[in-house]
């Protein structure tokens, strides 16, 4: 019986050592991505008074340098391909703690028609969290979307890692991924797949079907736009099919008047008739990011959004 109980701490010592040991794996994990856009909000270093959020539309439909170039104050896109609204207000949530700058406006980007319904293409981006897992806040923040369990993940270090944590290889990004200094990814080639033909199916969009996780963040997100005294753009980017029927009016009644509705143009010859301004049928090539983010700043400007903002 000793012996047993002797075997028995002594695997319980090794295996304490060893789990502690992971410790320095997850700290060295964040030296591993190349996206360094979560980590840099984490540690304070956002400093720009435009902020971008949204999904692949956000980060390939808008170009933030051309709008720093052209109303001359800083500006920086945190969109992430694949995320829902859900992860948007997880980010600006972030974005107003850990000694960030404040910004004076930030540009939201919604995708017609999943906003606010059950989709495949958007969620809350937790494979994004685990490579920053040696934050606090990260942990706490899978725990909460049921990703990790609560005191295994206090107790042992090796519960609090995913497997992707344990690849060593050097990370890079894909051709499609690849970030420009400001966060931003425009894209220049067109997805093979994409046939360049408009649809101009008539769709209807379904207020019944919106998911109470996305609705519920949403409002949130406008509210924390509001509290801090932040202007607000909802931005509504083209795509190469006709827009749903009841959307943008459904996202305009629910911010009423705490936010600026921008709607692209739609007798935007490049928008609608032309599919060289495309990579697919619901993302802009880089020319198109650049006649989608004119409209932007003249919005911004129009609206007197950025206050001494200069340049034309």
């Amino acid at each position: 019986m000793n012996k047993f109980l002797l075997t028995c701490g002594l695997f319980f010592v090794i295996f304490f050592l060893i789990d502690k040991g992971l410790i320095l794996l997850r700290n060295s994990a964040p030296n591993r991505e190349v996206d360094k856009r979560l980590e840099m909000i984490l540690n304070g270093k956002i400093q720009s008074d435009i902020l971008i959020y949204g999904s692949s539309r956000g980060g390939r439909d808008i170009i933030a340098s051309d709008i720093a170039d052209s109303l001359k104050v800083p500006a920086y896109n945190l969109s992430f391909p694949g995320s829902a609204i859900e992860f948007h207000e997880f980010l600006l949530s972030e974005t107003l703690k850990n000694g960030n700058k404040k910004p004076s406006v930030v540009i939201l980007v919604v995708d017609d028609p999943d906003e606010l319904l059950p989709s495949s293409r958007i969620n809350f981006r937790l494979d994004r969290l685990y490579p920053l897992i040696k934050y606090g806040v990260i942990r706490d923040k899978l725990v909460e979307k049921g990703g990790k369990n609560y005191w295994l993940s206090k107790l042992f270090v090796v519960h609090q890692l995913s497997i992707s944590n344990f690849d060593l290889r050097p990370k890079h990004f894909k051709p499609i991924d690849t970030l420009l200094a400001d966060g931003s990814m425009p894209i220049n080639f067109k997805d093979p797949r994409f046939t360049g033909a408009f649809i101009n199916d008539t769709t209807l969009y379904d207020i019944k079907k919106e998911r109470p996780t996305e609705f519920n963040s949403f409002t949130r997100f406008v509210d924390l736009c509001n509290t801090n005294n932040i202007k607000l753009v909802i931005a509504c980017p083209p795509n190469f099919y006709k827009p749903t029927v009841g959307f943008s009016d459904r996202i305009t009644g629910l911010v009423k008047d705490k936010a600026y509705m921008l709607i692209h143009d739609a007798n935007q010859h490049a928008y609608s008739k032309d599919p060289d301004y495309y990579y697919d049928d619901v993302h802009l090539k880089k020319n198109g990011a650049k006649l989608f983010t004119a409209e932007i700043v003249d919005f911004i400007r129009k609206n007197n959004l950025v206050p001494g903002a200069t340049g034309r």
